[in-house]
């Protein structure tokens, strides 16, 4: 089970945004919980977050790169099959 944001002593150092492939990653805290959330470059407004876990900022932020990679990879499918079509 994953500990309150104010029971992890790593938790005070917050990420300073970064991007991805263009895509903005951040961190927030909700329900003192520290959570990573991931912002699509043609939207306004983080839509995807997933909580940091006891394994830590590295692999959570792995795990969103990872998410990041595979969404690219199907907008780029989905892209590409409307354009066989017309």
């Amino acid at each position: 089970m994953d500990k309150p944001a104010e029971d992890n002593p790593n938790i005070s150092l917050l990420l300073t945004p970064i991007r991805y492939r263009n895509w903005l990653i951040s961190t927030k805290i909700i329900d003192k919980r520290l959570w990573l959330q991931w912002k699509h470059p043609d939207e306004n407004f983080a839509r995807y977050c997933y909580p940091v876990t006891e394994r830590g900022l590295t692999d959570t932020i792995r795990y969103a790169r990872f998410l990041i990679d595979l969404i690219i990879r199907l907008e780029e499918e989905d892209f590409i099959s409307k354009r066989e079509k017309s």
